[in-house]
């Protein structure tokens, strides 16, 4: 029987992510499922929600937004790892503006493009004010010191929002935004310490 693991990507992208291969790479006993998310939080979780039931996934893993999704969604079973969640998305939304803006990668859904505005703002602050933050089996976070795209001081507010959650935080080498091979392949050993 197989040995699942689910990946959330980060806004902007999706399916096929290329952030997913770094997860694949140091966690090879699992087959890695990537669900398509998109910017709209209640729909997410209902589509990451189905995967679980589905699936029961022994590992949920997200970036940046896929990370917001990983922390908020109910999976008590399972080891959830998050890196650079953008729990506070809201300053991210507004820092990469308002408008229509490209995928960063072709989706199974063969959406193009996607639009940030006020009212998406609205919904995930309404979403955040109705849902807390829910622990799985084993909780980490990974932040970067360098997080060139969210900065320093957002970094340390959601790190601190998943702190007093009950997640585990590592503050890694520099790395930037985007999870790499150089901090996946420490993962499985963070995961080992925290299981003792």
């Amino acid at each position: 029987m197989s040995k699942y693991a689910i990946y959330i990507h980060g806004m902007g992208s999706g399916s096929k992510s290329g952030t997913s291969s770094a997860f694949l790479k140091y966690f090879k006993d699992y087959e890695w499922i990537c669900p398509e998310v998109n910017e709209d939080p209640y729909e997410s979780l209902q589509i990451i929600d189905e995967y679980i039931r589905v699936f029961s996934p022994e590992i949920i893993a997200g970036t940046s937004l896929g990370g917001l999704y990983t922390a908020f969604v109910n999976a008590p079973d399972s080891i959830k790892i998050v890196c650079n969640a953008a729990i506070e998305i809201e300053h991210v939304i507004r820092k990469v503006g308002y408008g229509k803006h490209t995928f960063f990668c072709e989706r199974e859904d063969g959406r193009k493009e996607y639009e940030l505005s006020e009212t998406v703002v609205r919904r995930f602050s309404e979403f955040k004010k109705n849902h807390d933050i829910s622990l799985g089996r084993i909780n980490l976070g990974v932040y970067s010191k360098d997080d060139e795209f969210v900065g320093q001081v957002e970094s340390r507010k959601n790190a601190k929002l998943l702190e007093k959650a009950g997640f585990s935080i590592i503050w890694s080498d520099k790395f930037g935004h985007r999870m790499n091979e150089n901090v996946a392949k420490k993962i499985p050993g963070w995961i080992e310490e925290l299981s003792k």
